[in-house]
């Protein structure tokens, strides 16, 4: 299974967002990191899902707690 590629943006109030690259045409979409529930779907604006797994939340809530943790803030 291909993984799923993905990155974290922070607004001025430090919530994270989950920026998801489509696998079929490369555009990214966002959805804030707290609204995501486990086995969830999200469509890209080419019709493509891409499906959101309790694995992909985990992996990106440790990577926000690093970063938050890196820069001294609360979690």
């Amino acid at each position: 299974m291909k993984q799923m590629a993905f990155d974290l943006d922070f607004d001025k109030h430090f919530n994270a967002s989950l920026v998801m690259a489509c696998d079929q045409c490369g555009k990214e979409t966002s959805r804030h990191l707290k609204s995501l529930a486990p086995d969830t779907v999200v469509r890209c604006s080419c019709g493509c899902d891409i499906e959101i797994t309790s694995r992909h939340i985990l992996a990106a809530t440790e990577r926000q707690r690093q970063i938050k943790s890196s820069y001294r803030l609360m979690a």
